[in-house]
């Protein structure tokens, strides 16, 4: 797939999404495939963000709109935190394996516990 083609399927279906033809020859003529990581990252972000999602995406542009705006020019993608389930999983992976003397411990301990 071309990087116009994953433009298109990535920009959201609208009644302005048209012009299909007049998009990619704007997009040759600019040498937009350089930016195409870029774009598409924009893309993604801006699917997510209120001012395309509102009111059924009413306010989502016009393709042909945003590649003659350079729309994506100046966007840095923001920065994934990580959650805290894959801090554990990830801190997990790196630790020792628990002793077999302390898993019996705890496992008398918790039965201990339960009895009580």
């Amino acid at each position: 797939m071309t990087p116009f083609e994953q433009f298109w399927a990535a920009w959201p279906r609208s009644f302005r999404k048209a012009s299909k033809s007049v998009c990619q020859e704007k997009w040759k003529k600019q040498g937009l495939d350089k930016h195409a990581p870029l774009i598409l990252a924009h893309v993604e972000f801006m699917k997510s963000q209120d001012a395309w999602i509102k009111d059924g995406g009413q306010y989502v542009p016009a393709p042909l709109v945003y590649i003659n705006q350079k729309r994506w020019d100046g966007f840095e993608p923001p920065i994934k935190k990580e959650t805290t389930v894959q801090k554990i999983e990830r801190d997990m992976a790196k630790a020792a394996p628990m002793p077999e003397n302390i898993r019996q411990k705890l496992q008398e301990l918790r039965r201990g516990i339960l009895t009580a």
